[in-house]
């Protein structure tokens, strides 16, 4: 799962490069594409968090994945079956 998150970070560095690059000066400034992504972990994942350029920030967000039941007395009990770890970068 780990080369899997790496390749996608690399795939999203290369596609947020391309537009800064070919664009004039002033149009760089202007234009940011949005990018997400959502990534099933079994355990909690980390992932960057910060200006990948200059300008332009990515943040992590971690969701836990929960199953839920009620027992004969009512209560409902939870518990984290996994980890859903969302990436956006703007």
């Amino acid at each position: 799962m780990i080369a899997s998150s790496q390749r996608a970070t690399a795939l999203a560095i290369a596609a947020l490069a391309v537009p800064v690059l070919a664009a004039g000066a002033t149009e760089a400034r202007t234009v940011k594409p949005y990018y997400s992504e959502t990534y099933e972990t079994k355990g909690p994942a980390r992932g960057y968090e910060g200006f990948l350029f200059p300008d332009y920030y990515c943040s992590y967000k971690r969701y836990p994945n929960r199953a839920c039941s009620t027992d004969a007395q009512g209560r409902e009990r939870c518990r984290v079956t996994g980890w859903r770890l969302e990436q956006t970068c703007q």
